[in-house]
C-alpha cells in the first residue's frame, strides 16, 4: 500500500536519526577517529615506530569512520523510510560490516593478521555502538532545544503586556480630540506592533524588526512626553537585510522603558545604535537609568533573547550586557556571513 504524504512527513519529524550529512556530526565523527587511533597506538606500543603505527592506525580507522559516514548519508532517505527500531539498529551495523570488509581487504593486500580479525570487529561493535548512542543523544538534545527555544519564541509573541496596550488605548483617546494626526499615527504604530505579533513567519529582516522597535518607542514617547527621548544611530545599510528571528529586539526596548525610564523620578533617554564591522552588524540599545528609583527585572527577556540568537546563529553571534549606576546597555553582534541555522 502505498504510504500517505502526511503519514510519512510526521513519522520523519519525529525520527531519532541524526544529520549524517551535517559538518557537525563530520567533525565529531573525525574526533573520535583521532582519539581511537591515538589509544590503539599507546595501548600496542612500539617505541620508536610509534609514529608510523599512529599513521597506519589512524588510516585504518579514519576509512572506516568516513565510508561508513559516507554510506549513512547517501542512505538517509531509505534510512528515514524504516519504522523506529530500524533506524535505532540499522545505523550502527553500517561501521561494524564496514570495519569487516575493510579488514579483510587490509588481510588480502597488505598482509593484515587474520587472528585480530574478530577482536577487532569486536572492537568496532562496541565503539559502533557507543559512538551512535551518543550521536543519537546529541540530536535528541539539540531538538529539545529548538523546541525550547520556538516554545518562548511563542512566549515573547504573547509577551505584549496588557498595561501596554491599556495605557496605548488611553493615549489614542486623549488625543483624538487634540491632535487627531498624531492619535492616527499611534492606532497604525499599535496595529504594526500586534499585526508582527500575532504573524506566524519567525524571520525577517533586521529592518523590519527596526520598524517594530521604533514604533513601540513612538508610542511610549508619544505617552511619557518630556520624560522621554529617543536617539536613533542607524544609517541605512546593507546590514539591515540581515534575516533575524521576529521579535528579537522588541523585548529589549520594552525592558528599557519597563525598568529604566518608567521608575525614574525625572527624564530618561533610549538610544538605538546599529553599525557594519568586520563582517558583523552591531545593534546597541542604551537606556538610562535612575539609581534611586530603578527597578530590578528577572532578566527573563534577556535570557531568551540571548537563547534564541545562540539557536538562529549559535556561536557566530554575540549578546552582552552591561550595567552601570546610571545607564544600562546591550549588545548584540550578528553576522552577515552564513545566514541562520534552519535556512
Amino acid at each position: 500500500m502505498r504510504e500517505a504524504p502526511g503519514t510519512r512527513d510526521a513519522t520523519e519529524r519525529v525520527s531519532p536519526l541524526p544529520d549524517f550529512c551535517s559538518a557537525e556530526t563530520l567533525l565529531r565523527v573525525l574526533m573520535v577517529a583521532v582519539l581511537l587511533a591515538l589509544a590503539v597506538t599507546l595501548l600496542r606500543g612500539g617505541g620508536q615506530d610509534l609514529l608510523s603505527g599512529l599513521a597506519l592506525h589512524a588510516l585504518f580507522v579514519f576509512w572506516v569512520a568516513l565510508s561508513s559516514l559516507l554510506i549513512l548519508c547517501a542512505a538517509r532517505r531509505l534510512l528515514h523510510r524504516l519504522p523506529l527500531t530500524g533506524q535505532i539498529v540499522v545505523p550502527p551495523l553500517v561501521p561494524i560490516a564496514n570495519t569487516a570488509l575493510v579488514y579483510w581487504i587490509a588481510e588480502e593486500t597488505l598482509g593484515a593478521d587474520p587472528a585480530l580479525r574478530l577482536p577487532v570487529i569486536g572492537v568496532a561493535t562496541i565503539l559502533s555502538l557507543v559512538a551512535m548512542h551518543y550521536l543519537y543523544l546529541q540530536t535528541a538534545w539539540q531538538r529539545e532545544t529548538v523546541a525550547v527555544t520556538q516554545a518562548r519564541e511563542q512566549a515573547m509573541r504573547a509577551r505584549l503586556r496588557p498595561h501596554f496596550l491599556y495605557n496605548s488605548m488611553n493615549t489614542i483617546a486623549g488625543l483624538c480630540r487634540s491632535d487627531p494626526e498624531r492619535a492616527e499615527q499611534v492606532t497604525l504604530d499599535l496595529s504594526d506592533l500586534f499585526r508582527a505579533t500575532f504573524a506566524t513567519g519567525d524571520r525577517h529582516s533586521l529592518r523590519e524588526e527596526f520598524a517594530l522597535v521604533r514604533a513601540f518607542l513612538n508610542i511610549e514617547q508619544t505617552r511619557f512626553g518630556e520624560r522621554l527621548a529617543v536617539d536613533w544611530d542607524c544609517p541605512d545599510q546593507p546590514g539591515l537585510e540581515l534575516q533575524v528571528p521576529t521579535l528579537i529586539l522588541l523585548p529589549l526596548a520594552e525592558n528599557a522603558i519597563q525598568h529604566g525610564i518608567a521608575p525614574a523620578r525625572g527624564a530618561g533617554r533610549v538610544r538605538v545604535a546599529c553599525c557594519q564591522e568586520r563582517g558583523t552588524i552591531r545593534v546597541t540599545i542604551h537606556n538610562s537609568r535612575d539609581p534611586g528609583a530603578s527597578s530590578s527585572g528577572t532578566g527573563t527577556a534577556t535570557e531568551a533573547v540571548r537563547l534564541r540568537l545562540a539557536s538562529a546563529f549559535g556561536d557566530r553571534a554575540g549578546f552582552a550586557t552591561r550595567m552601570e549606576d546610571d545607564h544600562f546597555e546591550v549588545t548584540l553582534r550578528l553576522p552577515l556571513q552564513g545566514g541562520t541555522r534552519d535556512e
